[in-house]
């Protein structure tokens, strides 16, 4: 981006993430959010709380601004170069924060002409629809972001501020069945639909299945990354973090905060306890409690 941003405007708008500013902020300016060996005096500068050598890297930095933790001092080097120290609890979060609300630049609402509407879908005018998208007879909220090449069927509830990326596909059928005495399979009708609260963010290519007969639902501000299955009746809750290739068997609940790391499969009519963390690779077979790490084939309570 080209565009000048006043350091004075993104220290208000982090607000109460921001624990002490030293230095003169006043015609203080950046245009860029770049890697550390990039970095130059057009730039923002932030340093990891992990980092071992932060009061260094704050010194030698060509940046005019630095985001980082109370750990790093305002010394006399900084103040002989004029640098601006903000310092916050977490400055991996607050940059995060301030590269989606100044660098990243915005889609205008809109549906591609190329995307197929079915007439009977509510699509909020805020939202924006991508190039070869096959929408259903649902409902999207305002202002999300539904990438190319998406599929949502009917019967889904989309809320708001939603970001689905590409290739994804909502609301499929799951795949419950009985089986006849002579090996015949007989599939259980599905339904319910997929309910997708406010602030979730869908990877790419990862496929969520609607409801048997009651809904799969997705709880406000869950994150997913790419390659994601989610089975038919899965219920998730706020805040679940969960990254990529993991496969949530049918009934699945996994409770507020969890966090799922990678490759990570779940056993069907499990739950997984709130704030509670699973190692990557682990194969899930019994219920998790609350507050609790497991990892492993099967997955066991790390006791460290």
């Amino acid at each position: 981006m080209n565009k000048q941003i006043a350091i004075k405007e993104i220290i208000d708008f982090l607000g109460v993430e921001v624990i002490h500013v030293f230095g003169e902020i006043e015609n203080v300016f950046v245009m860029s959010l770049k890697p550390a060996e990039y970095v130059d005096a057009y730039s923002l500068d932030w340093i990891g709380s992990l980092k071992r050598n932060k009061q260094e890297i704050a010194e030698q930095t060509k940046a005019p601004a630095i985001i980082c933790d109370p750990t790093v001092s305002y010394t006399e080097t900084l103040k002989k170069n004029h640098k601006v120290l903000i310092h916050v609890q977490n400055p991996k979060m607050s940059i995060a924060m301030i590269a989606d609300r100044f660098f990243i630049q915005k889609l205008s609402p809109g549906i591609h002409p190329s995307a197929f509407i079915h007439p009977g879908a509510v699509i909020s005018a805020s939202a924006y629809i991508g190039a070869g998208c096959v929408i259903g007879e649902c409902v999207i909220g305002d202002d999300t972001i539904i990438y190319p090449n998406v599929t949502i069927y009917d019967n889904v509830k989309i809320g708001s501020q939603v970001i689905i990326q590409a290739g994804v596909v909502i609301g499929t059928d799951g795949l419950g069945c009985e089986r006849k005495k002579d090996g015949t399979l007989i599939k259980f009708s599905h339904l319910g639909g997929v309910v997708i609260g406010n602030n979730v963010e869908i990877g790419a290519n990862s496929q969520i299945a609607r409801g048997a007969l009651s809904d799969t639902i997705i709880g406000d501000g869950t994150k997913m990354n790419g390659l994601c299955f989610i089975a038919h009746n899965c219920v998730l809750g706020k805040n679940v973090w969960i990254t990529g290739n993991t496969m949530l068997a049918g009934s699945v609940v996994v409770e507020e905060n969890a966090t799922i790391f990678s490759k990570v499969i779940v056993r069907e009519q499990t739950r997984i306890g709130k704030n509670s963390v699973i190692g990557m690779g682990s194969v899930v077979t019994k219920d998790i409690p609350e507050n609790e790490t497991w990892f492993g084939n099967p997955a066991k309570k790390n006791e460290k």
